[in-house]
């Protein structure tokens, strides 16, 4: 059964998934904001609001928003990405009018408490300084700020300690007026309750919400380059990666094929080599990120100090070997591995409240599981050679991060220089 959308006089969408075989009801409210819309003054912002969401309304404390959940069994949460805010909430099907009650009073009304201000900033500072202390999770935000020089694509999401401290109850409000209005706003629901009935719910008070223009994009530039961290560490962690495409490049699905015939999964070129026959780490492998304007294809592992040049050079060796024998069997093993993921990833109404929300955010329609795997099954050797060879061009954009023990790293020409393509 396909999605229904309705779209409201301001131009919020309510799309639903209607499940009946589930007992329960996912409920998401996605805003298409997040940290690349902020500056150097409020960066972090977008994911303190999500966190200041919970903390208070003009009809319940942060205490009372806490209990409804409980008291009906349900969840609800939040996550800040760099193009979007998503709050959801999941809950047995008889609870749904609770559910919406406090998602919308939550996004609408939330007054934004001194008291909880302070006391928040406490609590994300401590999300800060426990990402800092992680090499693993760390690495990831440096990798960005790398690839995305100076701007704010590329900075944390998190923030840092220094905007967080300064953030005002009017820079909240002023964040709010700014970007969760209505034509930015969709409401994604997935589960055991009939459009009309969400409609009818929900519609009337998301009809409330005052609707703009939306806000302008600036297209991110990536610069690649190095970072890198001297830390006394057993492990080096790094992140190589060059740039690559947006979701709405042909190739995007080609993007999967390749990921996954490199790095996603046991079978996978990098798990088999750098793993599984040279045993140069216990984790390897590639993923594939991708927005609206920029993507980057990124490969990880982590390794002894001692081993990182020959990890190095394994996995360019792997990348160009791919491009010489990349075999059938691969590309059907690719194809099999996608569809596995896509088909049972969609059995969890989380799952499929966030595809409505993605694909309504996107493309401004629902791509079906048919669709994409239409997509999918359409890529053979030829088009997965030629992705590999346009990541492999642009070898002098290489973005390279790493910490630990660097005494062995390899200079970054040296290393730009082994993805190079013979001519």
């Amino acid at each position: 059964m396909l999605p229904k959308i309705t779209t409201l006089e301001n131009n919020l969408r309510i799309v639903t998934d209607f499940l009946p075989s589930v007992e329960s009801v996912v409920l998401s409210l996605w805003v298409n904001v997040g940290s690349r819309f902020e500056d150097e003054k409020n960066k972090g912002i977008s994911h303190f609001l999500e966190h200041m969401a919970f903390k208070g309304t003009k009809a319940r404390t942060a205490l009372e928003i806490a209990k409804a959940f409980d008291d009906i069994g349900g969840n609800c949460n939040a996550h800040t990405g760099r193009e979007n805010t998503v709050y959801y909430a999941k809950v047995l099907k008889n609870d749904v009018k609770v559910a919406i009650d406090i998602l919308t009073d939550i996004i609408m009304n939330s007054t934004f408490p001194e008291d909880e201000i302070e006391r928040e900033k406490g609590v994300v500072l401590q999300e800060i300084y426990r990402t800092n202390d992680s090499p693993s999770d760390i690495i990831s935000d440096k990798y960005m700020e790398t690839a995305y020089s100076r701007q704010s694509f590329g900075h944390s999401i998190l923030g840092s300690p220094e905007t967080v401290k300064a953030f005002s109850r009017e820079d909240l409000f002023n964040y709010t007026q700014e970007y969760y209005y209505s034509d930015n706003m969709i409401f994604a629901v997935s589960g055991n309750i009939s459009h009309d009935e969400v409609v009818s719910l929900a519609g009337p008070i998301l009809a409330k919400i005052k609707g703009k223009e939306r806000c302008e994009l600036h297209k991110p530039n990536y610069t690649g380059g190095e970072y890198l961290e001297v830390r006394d560490l057993e492990q080096v962690n790094i992140l190589i990666g060059f740039p690559s495409i947006s979701y709405y490049d042909d190739k995007y699905y080609t993007m999967l094929v390749l990921d996954s015939i490199l790095g996603n999964g046991m079978s996978s070129r990098l798990f088999q080599e750098v793993r599984e026959k040279q045993g140069l780490a216990y984790d390897v492998g590639s993923y594939h990120s991708t927005y609206r304007d920029t993507g980057i294809f990124s490969i990880y592992a982590g390794t002894d100090s001692n081993n990182l040049p020959k990890l190095l050079s394994t996995i360019a060796k792997e990348l160009k070997k791919l491009l010489n024998d990349l075999k059938e069997e691969e590309i059907t093993r690719a194809h099999a591995k996608i569809k596995s993921g896509i088909l049972m990833s969609r059995e969890s109404n989380y799952t499929r409240a966030d595809v409505l929300g993605h694909c309504y955010s996107y493309h401004n329609r629902y791509l079906s599981a048919e669709e994409i795997l239409d997509k999918i099954f359409s890529i053979g050797i030829k088009e997965v050679k030629e992705n590999l060879e346009f990541l492999l061009s642009q070898h002098e954009k290489l973005t390279v991060a790493a910490i630990g023990k660097l005494d062995k790293m390899p200079s970054y020409d040296k290393l730009v220089a082994s993805f190079k393509l013979a001519n």
